[in-house]
């Protein structure tokens, strides 16, 4: 007998609650005829729709039961999926997985596989979960992602299907799509924003936010409590406690507690959410670490998300490389750019070349986990990951060129609690250097807080989508890192067509051009980023449509313009009252700061529009000069005005007058 949808998600939530758990899954398969065991009349398993020239029930091969899907195509050209529609909700996190066997799968893309996808409710494509396939010959393998269906969902489709240009055989088995349970509680430290420490002499409140994830709950936000507690690392009495309802879905709920008269040493702030009845849900920690004076690690950031090496700021402006070598440093280090982020794990040598050429060294260990196709020959099982990340860091973590640790390079949710233990140990083994983390799923980031010091995210847009998707993609990032996270953004560099699979797609990219590569970039630093790593400068050598030297002067010239204005970038002086008039255009974007006693506004134009923009300067403002261009402006009723351009980018200097 089958279960109610609505008994079966009340029985889960139950179980999670008295279990306590962080992670659930419904037990409910949410696909029709996963196992492909019904038959319709076309030859196709019943509940699917799919090309009768490629897919058919085969009654020979099978993981399971007695038959399964198999898909046959000799045509590369030929590019058709086997699906079906599913019943989910917006909102929910599934987790999705099939088995596949191959047989002669060849072809430019990874082979047989499953995904997700996603329309709004006039059928327009939002996006989708698109795990790698399987191809060649192979025995039953699994595959598997997990992927959160879209607030703006109207209809959900699963297919199984050969990624384009894939000819061969293949066949797919036990299909399966469960929710996955958020836990009610999730919470995150505001401040202090990096690993807990707090600075010697600080001032401030310690500050939690909470969500709550109530999603198939009996529960409304006001019949349930959060009780926040801290102590010392021994568990004694509490130091500082408080209880408070949640302010109603989906705000948040910010606790804070003053840091005076915290000792040096470790403490732990537990916050626990309580039933009606008073009985715990579930708990989630996190260390605090009051500092000593003169303690302070030598990298570490500060309220303001600013990277402090020895006390100073410092703006991150670097590229991907593929591996360091002395000729191309020697290039490189000819420009204002000061780090690298080579994805060969570099040697000894290589980080002492690097700081031979006075650059920054981001660390990539993003690989090693067990199972991805780049892991490394020396990783042999997920057990073997501890130890080979672990010694690594140790190897290292002294090295004067070695700025940060690349932890993951767009890994899904499949691999959180990996992702969260080799967080843990890059922390246990070097309180000096943060991780970084890298991803494309933007509108998941908030579920990967315990896995990063540092977020960046990867908007590629140029010969696809605008510009202005790289402003877009920084805002909706520092939205979901509850803007108190560092952030270094990915600006694109790359022609598309690198990475093209097929003829038509290697001639359709194109280079961007040095307009939006600047726009990109001032774009993310309006957007929130303290640092940018741009993608790649192996790409440069090989943008069939730019030639190598061009693009680098462009590019030398951008890192230059942003090295110089970094120091205002970075200022933390209180700046003076500057207004926009009117409503901002969505296509403009920018900043106001204060440094050296004068005012400053970026003004960044992310190309999808143009016109006139008016800013109204406090009554002691004297002057207005553009400074890329070095013109002056006429300040006319307590403001300027100035022409905005598709994808400009303005920084206007407001010298003040002194105070009497």
């Amino acid at each position: 007998m089958r279960m109610s949808s609505i008994l079966r998600s009340h029985l889960v939530a139950s179980l999670l609650i008295l279990a306590g758990l962080a992670r659930a899954e419904d037990v409910a398969n949410l696909v029709s005829n996963p196992s492909f065991e019904n038959t319709a009349p076309s030859n196709l398993p019943e509940g699917w729709r799919g090309d009768r020239a490629a897919y058919s029930t085969d009654m020979i091969i099978a993981r399971s039961g007695k038959t399964s899907l198999k898909f046959v195509n000799n045509d590369p050209k030929r590019y058709v999926l086997c699906a079906q529609k599913l019943s989910l909700q917006p909102g929910w996190k599934t987790r999705i997985s099939a088995w596949v066997k191959t047989k002669d799968l060849v072809g430019p893309d990874s082979g047989a596989t499953i995904c997700l996808e996603w329309t709004d409710s006039s059928g327009k494509w939002l996006g989708g979960a698109y795990p790698d396939g399987v191809k060649g010959t192979r025995d039953w393998t699994r595959v598997e992602t997990v992927a959160r269906i879209p607030e703006n969902a109207g209809s959900v489709t699963l297919s199984c299907y050969a990624r384009r240009g894939m000819t061969g055989e293949a066949w797919f088995d036990d299909v399966e799509v469960v929710r996955v349970i958020d836990p009610p509680l999730s919470s995150t430290l505001l401040w202090p924003n990096y690993r807990g420490q707090i600075p010697a002499g600080s001032s401030g409140k310690i500050t939690t936010r909470v969500r709550l994830s109530l999603l198939g709950l009996p529960y409304k936000p006001d019949q349930l409590q959060i009780e926040a507690t801290i102590r010392s690392a021994d568990n004694a009495k509490p130091l500082a406690q408080e209880a408070v309802r949640p302010r109603p879905s989906p705000q948040p709920t910010d606790i804070a507690f003053p840091v005076a008269g915290l000792s040096p040493g470790t403490y732990q702030l537990t916050l626990r959410l309580l039933d009606p009845a008073g009985k715990e849900m579930q708990a989630d920690r996190h260390e605090l670490i009051q500092l000593a004076p003169g303690a302070a690690p030598r990298s570490t950031f500060d309220e303001h998300r600013r990277l402090l090496i020895d006390g100073k700021p410092f703006f991150p402006l670097g590229m991907y490389w593929h591996a360091i070598n002395e000729k191309d440093l020697k290039l490189y280090a000819d420009s204002k750019f000061n780090c690298i982020m080579p994805y060969g794990s570099p040697t000894q040598a290589q980080l002492d070349l690097a700081q031979q050429h006075k650059l920054k060294v981001i660390y990539s260990v993003k690989d090693w986990y067990f199972g991805i196709k780049s892991c490394p020959p020396f990783i042999k099982s997920v057990e073997d990951e501890e130890r080979v990340v672990r010694q690594r860091i140790r190897q290292f973590r002294d090295h004067p060129a070695v700025i940060a640790w690349y932890l993951n390079d767009e890994l899904g949710e499949e691999y959180m609690p990996r992702l969260e233990a080799h967080q843990r140990w890059a922390a246990q083994e070097d309180p000096n250097h943060p991780t970084w983390i890298v991803l494309y799923q933007v509108d998941q980031v908030r579920a990967y807080l315990k896995t990063f010091d540092v977020i960046g995210t990867d908007p590629y847009p140029i010969g696809r989508k605008p510009a202005s998707l790289a402003a877009q993609w920084t805002a909706r990032t520092f939205d979901q890192a509850e803007r108190s996270r560092p952030m270094w953004q990915v600006p694109q560099v790359f022609n598309w067509g690198n990475y093209g699979k097929n003829d038509v797609d290697k001639t359709n990219g194109r280079t961007p051009t040095p307009a939006e590569m600047r726009s990109m970039s001032w774009q993310c630093i309006c957007e929130g980023a303290t640092g940018l790593v741009f993608y790649s400068w192996f790409d440069l050598k090989r943008n069939a449509d730019v030639p190598f030297e061009k693009q680098w002067d462009a590019l030398k010239t951008i890192a230059a313009e942003i090295d110089r204005f970094a120091p205002m970038v970075l200022s933390i002086e209180p700046p003076p009252s500057v207004s926009l008039e009117g409503e901002r255009p969505a296509w403009l974007h920018w900043i106001v700061r204060g440094n050296s006693g004068k005012a400053y506004i970026v003004a960044a134009n992310d190309g999808d529009g143009d016109g006139t923009i008016t800013f109204k300067l406090p009554p002691r403002s004297r002057g207005v000069r553009e400074l890329t261009e070095g013109r002056d402006i006429l300040i006319r009723e307590a403001g300027f005005a100035d022409e905005l351009p598709k994808l400009a980018v303005r920084i206007y200097e407001i010298t003040l007058a002194t105070e009497p």
